[in-house]
């Protein structure tokens, strides 16, 4: 079906999905895209030089369908490759997909229905599930936690509580956003911020994404290494981009200056006391009804990260 034939009532979605020696996987996820009950979907498919068959699987489904189209992108790395592909895209939502995951059929549906209702949003997003070796869990239960949502970054600074599968954004937003500098933070991460920028966003608390968790995810390699070396890196980047404030910046420059003592130091106390005085916006997605018990947790979790062999658990 093309773009032209669809009801002038119901906007195009453009499901953009990037592709990496993804063979293994890409077939079960392909299945549940053609099971997506909304109906006016194009499928923009980039797969970022491919040494396994992943490329050929892609081409092939793409063939099958005129709303599907295929492309490679040039240059290597995850962000180039989603970048490269949203060029492409002409849908007035687009929504972001992994090669390894399942998705719910009503999942675009919900999350443009959602989006509709919510005007006033720059971004939403829904949850996931994640799933290894075993079997995908059909009623998947929502974490008992705050879930990011409205315009202060400062709550998604250190971490990142947004994944690019769950996103759902306007292209013309979007493509108002500079793309991440480089590779280093990821693209996901990046636009969530820059959408907080712009607007507030929100959560739909329902899980549409079975997400398959391995060790060649790139949530996984993003956390690896210390973790104030990782967050130097991170807070860096975010320094470049161009629709934080003067006054964010200098947040995030304070946040810099307390993890850099971490250099020369196994424990910093101004670390801690930057985390402690923060814990609130830091830490916003612990739900703890007894307000000792939360505050516990804050020391607890600024004391950790406040020392030099902190990590990330995997």
């Amino acid at each position: 079906m093309s773009s032209s034939s669809f009801p002038a009532s119901t906007p195009l979605v453009s499901i953009v999905l990037c592709t990496y020696n993804g063979e293994a996987y890409l077939p079960e996820q392909l299945k549940s895209l053609e099971e997506q009950s909304y109906p006016a979907i194009e499928f923009i498919c980039s797969d970022n030089n491919s040494t396994d068959a992943t490329a050929s699987i892609l081409q092939s489904w793409c063939s099958k369908s005129s709303n599907r189209h295929f492309f490679k992108c040039a240059e290597r790395g995850l962000n180039r490759n989603f970048y490269s592909a949203i060029e492409h895209a002409t849908g007035e939502y687009i929504i972001f997909c992994d090669q390894d995951d399942i998705w719910l059929n009503e999942k675009a549906e919900r999350l443009v229905l959602y989006h509709q209702q919510h005007t006033e949003a720059s971004m939403v997003y829904c949850l996931s599930s994640p799933f290894g070796k075993a079997a995908v869990t059909k009623n998947a239960r929502v974490e008992n936690r705050n879930h990011l949502e409205g315009m202060d970054i400062r709550k998604t600074m250190l971490v990142s509580f947004t994944l690019g599968h769950n996103i759902c954004i306007r292209r013309d937003l979007l493509l108002k956003m500079q793309p991440s500098p480089g590779e280093t933070v990821a693209y996901d991460w990046w636009i969530s911020v820059s959408a907080m920028c712009i607007g507030p966003i929100k959560c739909l608390p329902v899980v549409l994404t079975h997400w398959r968790k391995h060790k060649t995810n790139t949530t996984h390699k993003i956390n690896e290494g210390l973790f104030y070396e990782t967050r130097i890196n991170y807070l860096e980047d975010f320094q470049k981009n161009n629709l934080i404030s003067p006054d964010q910046k200098k947040w995030i420059q304070q946040a810099i200056n307390c993890f850099t003592q971490l250099q020369y130091r196994k424990f910093s106390f101004s670390l801690f006391l930057f985390l402690l005085f923060n814990a609130r916006l830091i830490f916003f997605y612990k739900r703890k009804k007894n307000p000792l018990g939360k505050w516990i947790s804050f020391v607890k979790w600024s004391y950790r990260i406040s020392h030099q062999k902190f990590k990330v658990e995997q």
